[in-house]
């Protein structure tokens, strides 16, 4: 044998040989392997879960948006506490959901955390024909979710027009999705929705009482939130996917044909639907000192509902931090 190809054979076999030991010693070394590898960033997949809505839609742009090796996993979730939850379990990583039931987690000091904006408005009520006012509303039943920003607005716009919430009308607890049907055979007399239910309404024929903004509430609904853990354990990543988020709240704003699109084409809404829900969103990210004097009012009235016990520390439940970093 040429000795060239004994040495060949022989390297051969030690590398076989250290192949097979390595793999005898088990996966502590592809557990090393792999975790230097998403250390080194470069692979991650970010969780983040969201409302089948148009005013939740943010998270399905972010991967235009973020470093390159990372990839986003959208995962829909039926309601705003169960995202609140998925992310204080750490089943994902962010949420982009509904601000009452993140407020009504961090005054159980569960450690859920603002990080950003993410839409305001969404909501309306709406009525039968014939209901055109506030002041109509009297004497009738209004659908709507206990403790809800909506359920809120209803009761600050009833107050305002000198209706009694609590004895005036008739509150009957009504899904957010099956508000349209029900006004739709009668069951209720109004509702206080969130897009799309109010534009389904008004499509099949129901009358648009008010926008109900013109309240100190104003018009905030829908946040960003992750755990403390998170901005704890790896704020960098935290500050990357508050860019993403904001990058993707303003390509939405400057392209909401293509957003609106982008929503049909996901969630089979009638474009129909969504020419009227579409302008009564007002997408953002930032917050300031006004912004979260607004969620004071949707926590002192949450305390008044008897849905908390006691608002959250709003000095720990707000991190304008990441906001504050955004590079646009």
């Amino acid at each position: 044998m040429p000795l060239r190809t004994a040495r060949r054979m022989l390297t051969a076999a030690v590398v076989l040989l250290t192949m097979v030991i390595l793999a005898a010693c088990g996966g502590a070394s592809e557990d090393a392997d792999s975790s230097s590898t998403a250390s080194a960033g470069q692979t991650r997949t970010v969780k983040v879960a969201t409302l089948r809505q148009p005013h939740l839609f943010h998270p399905n742009f972010y991967e235009r948006f973020v470093p390159a090796g990372t990839t986003i996993e959208v995962v829909p979730l039926a309601n705003s506490t169960d995202i609140k939850n998925a992310v204080v379990s750490g089943s994902v990583d962010f949420g982009v959901t509904g601000i009452t039931a993140s407020i009504q987690g961090a005054s159980r000091d569960e450690p859920v955390v603002v990080v950003a904006s993410a839409a305001d408005g969404g909501s309306g009520i709406v009525a039968r024909p014939g209901i055109n006012t506030v002041a109509d509303l009297a004497g009738k039943r209004i659908g709507y979710v206990p403790g809800a920003a909506q359920d809120i607005l209803l009761r600050l716009t009833l107050t305002a027009a000198g209706i009694d919430p609590d004895n005036d009308v008739d509150l009957v607890k009504v899904s957010f999705a099956d508000m349209p049907d029900q006004l739709q055979r009668g069951d209720i007399d109004a509702f206080s929705g969130a897009e799309v239910g109010p534009s389904i309404a008004l499509v099949d024929g129901a009358a648009l009482v008010v926008r109900p903004y013109d309240t100190p509430m104003k018009k905030i609904n829908i946040v960003m939130v992750t755990r403390q853990a998170l901005i704890d354990s790896d704020p960098e990543l935290v500050q990357q996917m508050v860019q993403a988020h904001a990058e993707a709240t303003e390509y939405m704003k400057a392209n909401p044909q293509e957003w609106a699109q982008a929503v049909i084409d996901k969630y089979g809404f009638s474009p129909e639907h969504l020419d009227l829900a579409i302008p009564n969103i007002e997408l953002r990210w930032g917050m300031d000192d006004d912004y979260i004097a607004q969620a004071r009012v949707l926590g002192e009235q949450n305390v008044i509902l008897d849905q908390i016990a006691k608002e959250p520390d709003y000095e720990t439940f707000f991190n304008t931090t990441f906001v504050g970093k955004v590079d646009l």
